[in-house]
């Protein structure tokens, strides 16, 4: 019997030890617009939102903070999910999982916490402090905005905006109009079908599988390397190289200061090249052929056509055909 007692004192203090509401659960519902706003705001933990066919809003996880409650206030077109202390004030730690109704825009604003975001047709604002953000899906609008965390953009959209101060960028992503990347320090993968091309980044490569139209890219340390047809605009590279290999559409401008300049054209392409470096030599297999350093050249490919102005003060120009 003393036994038992004390095995039952102990189970007593281990519950007494354990928070007390580890294992709570939160299940919440609210009626919702199909295409109207939610507003999630997370303080930490890790959230997931998902996009459904209801017309309602549910949140399910777990609280950590006995005196915490999830809050949906609101209603018409503009729903708020947030995590609040019924002693007033934010609330603590969460892990939630939010379901709202695909066709919604929704903005979320994260202090410390994963975030990721499936199924939303509709248009999507986020702002991670400290965390991984990842989105799936084929949205209208997508705007992310990471302080510390990699960025991961799926599926499809008709305009992209990234901001991203420390952590690669990924887009595997098709965007049809725009897609437009900051980034501070990290890579920059975009991987799917671009429209207009805008990055600016300061250390770290950049890599544009397939632009099909308008690109204006600057970096400061990194290599920057774009395919793509009816390529147009502007390629900059402070240290690093740059590789443009693909069709033209337009007036094409590519200057790096220390790195080598390399334009790939298909057999049958038509263009007129200047070339300008300062100790940088040219190879080309287009004109005659020639190889020479320094100074100012022009090169006529093909019938001519679009203007190519290529700029560097040491790194060698290279002409390929593909």
């Amino acid at each position: 019997m003393t036994h038992i007692r004390t095995l039952g004192v102990a189970a007593a203090a281990l519950l007494l030890a354990a928070p007390a509401d580890a294992q709570r659960q939160v299940n919440a519902r609210h009626d919702a617009s199909p295409t109207g706003r939610v507003e999630i705001q997370l303080n930490r933990g890790s959230l997931r939102v998902t996009g459904w066919a209801r017309n309602e809003v549910q949140v399910t996880g777990t609280l950590a903070q006995a005196d915490d409650a999830v809050r949906l206030d609101g209603g018409g077109r503009t729903l708020e999910v947030r995590v609040a202390s019924r002693r007033g004030g934010r609330g603590g730690p969460a892990n939630l999982e939010v379901r709202v109704p695909a066709g919604s825009t929704v903005e979320i604003v994260a202090t410390s916490a994963p975030v990721s975001v499936t199924g939303i047709t509709g248009s999507l604002e986020a702002v991670s402090q400290s965390g991984p953000v990842t989105v799936q899906g084929n949205s209208r609008r997508v705007q992310v905005v990471a302080h510390s965390g990699p960025v991961t953009i799926d599926g499809r959209a008709e305009t992209l905006n990234v901001t991203a101060l420390s952590g690669p960028v990924r887009v595997n992503a098709d965007v049809r109009q725009r897609a437009q990347i900051e980034a501070l320090s990290g890579p920059v993968d975009l991987l799917g079908t671009m429209g207009e091309v805008q990055v600016n980044s300061v250390s770290g490569p950049v890599r544009v599988a397939n632009a099909t139209g308008r690109v204006q890219i600057e970096a400061v340390s990194g290599n920057v390397i774009v395919n793509g047809t009816g390529l147009r605009g502007n390629v900059e590279s402070v240290a690093g190289g740059i590789v443009v290999a693909g069709t033209l559409g337009g007036a094409l401008a590519l200057e790096s200061h220390g790195g080598d300049v390399e334009l790939r054209l298909p057999a049958g392409s038509g263009a007129q090249v200047q070339v300008s470096t300062f100790s940088g030599g040219l190879r080309s297999d287009f004109g005659d052929g020639r190889e020479s350093v320094g100074g100012d050249r022009r090169v006529t490919i093909g019938r001519g056509g679009p203007t190519v102005r290529i700029t560097t003060f040491s790194g060698d120009v290279k002409l390929r055909r593909r």
